[in-house]
């Protein structure tokens, strides 16, 4: 028990200090110092060579990824290309559908493939335009991105989805495995998110919120809503197409070119170094006593073979932060005890999927962090809807899918 607690105790702390607007640069590696202490771990060892390890392995795997990103969404802005989606979309809806279209909007590219750590940068800036003829608070545009790319598309058959295809490997199963068994929980998941969002924008109302931002950002697009429209619909290639459409499109209404590079590079920065900073938490927090500590409860878990394995996948991925790490980890160790008790492999994919999606989205995940960063919000602000539809209702769409899973599928 003193183990764990020597991973839950500075993961508290590191909320905290995140909470009380401390760098999070600054936090994570104040808290895996933390960590290692009270693991008795070199504390020198473990900052110098482990955390740094995972810090600069996340950088590898996803700056050309989250750079690529950054520009597309700066080119969308500077161009005026997210001001022509948002002026098309509320000129055929109107401003009473806002948040319900940009949900579908984002649940359709995340379904097409776009990755999560792409969809915020590209989302933000028409969410940004759309909230602004809406009158909405900023504070609700995490909750936009959480309900369009972390629910259904992680759920749903054929997804492209990291989680929905790691299983793959492991189970023999398929992206397609149980279509309408996959159908249901996930459909289930985006319908949950919708009306969460749904519910706080009548809270947001209520409450007499109103669309705000910092004097740089409404200069900015004051500046941009002043730019003649380029034919409206056609933004919707650029944003299908992506940096090779804006260019030929906007290329001639961007009037510094070079500040797509620069702000492209600025925003990703700031979102790849604080989201490395916790992936870097999470590294050292795997060599700790306490996660092993962890493996070991998971494994020998027992009760009902779903909920047993649904518990162990979430605990695994909620102590590194990360879905696909905690379902990688449980695949390879729970998941072949759990076929041998005669389990579906196709429900063991699904349930997988969905455990892993619980408690990887505390504070310290780093897409949590990366959508916050993005959209220039605080824990404090925004982290709150991200809970709502990420931890919440994830355990809600859990229990759904074990109670299903029961009743279509039953053991032996």
């Amino acid at each position: 028990m003193l183990s764990v607690l020597a991973i839950i105790v500075p993961l508290i702390v590191l909320v905290i200090m995140i909470w009380k607007k401390v760098n999070i640069a600054v936090s994570a590696i104040v808290c895996t110092g933390l960590m290692a202490l009270m693991s008795g771990l070199n504390i020198y060892d473990c900052l110098t060579n482990d955390y740094m390890e995972a810090f600069v392995g996340y950088i590898k795997n996803y700056w050309p990824l989250i750079f690529l990103g950054a520009s597309f969404g700066k080119a969308m802005q500077l161009g005026g290309g997210a001001e022509d989606l948002a002026n098309l979309l509320t000129s055929k809806l109107g401003t009473k559908f806002t948040i319900a279209v940009l949900c579908v909007t984002t649940l359709i590219l995340s379904y097409g493939g776009v990755s999560c750590y792409v969809i915020v940068f590209v989302m933000y800036p028409i969410a940004l335009n759309m909230f602004k003829k809406a009158d909405l608070p900023r504070h609700l545009i995490p909750a936009i991105v959480a309900a369009g790319s972390f629910t259904a598309v992680n759920l749903g058959p054929g997804s492209p989805s990291v989680v929905n295809n790691i299983p793959v490997k492991y189970l023999g199963t398929s992206a397609t495995v149980l279509p309408v068994y996959s159908a249901i929980i996930a459909g289930s998941f985006f319908l949950l998110a919708l009306f969460y969002c749904l519910w706080q924008e009548k809270v947001a109302r209520k409450k007499g919120e109103h669309f705000s931002a910092d004097a740089a950002t409404l200069k900015m697009m004051a500046e941009y809503e002043q730019k003649e429209l380029f034919f409206g619909v056609n933004v919707l290639y650029t944003l299908l197409m992506g940096w090779i459409s804006i260019a030929i499109l906007y290329w001639n209404k961007i009037d510094n070119k070079i500040e797509i590079l620069n702000c492209g590079v600025s925003d990703a920065m700031g979102a790849i170094v604080a989201t490395s900073a916790v992936v870097g938490f999470g590294g050292v927090a795997k060599l700790t006593a306490g996660y092993t500590t962890l493996v070991n409860v998971a494994t020998s878990m027992g009760g009902s073979p779903l909920i047993s394995f649904s518990l162990g996948t979430a605990l695994l991925s909620g102590a590194c932060g990360s879905g696909s790490g905690g379902l990688t980890l449980a695949l390879e160790t729970l998941a072949p005890r759990y076929l041998e008790m005669g389990i579906n492999p196709g429900v063991l994919h699904k349930i997988a999927s969905a455990a892993c999606i619980t408690l990887d989205s505390l504070p310290h995940n780093g897409v949590m962090v990366t959508v916050l960063a993005c959209c220039g919000l605080t824990h404090k602000e925004g982290y709150k809807h991200l809970f709502a539809i990420t931890v919440v209702g994830s355990i809600i769409i859990l229990i759904e899918a074990i109670v299903l899973a029961s009743i279509m599928y039953p053991i032996g």
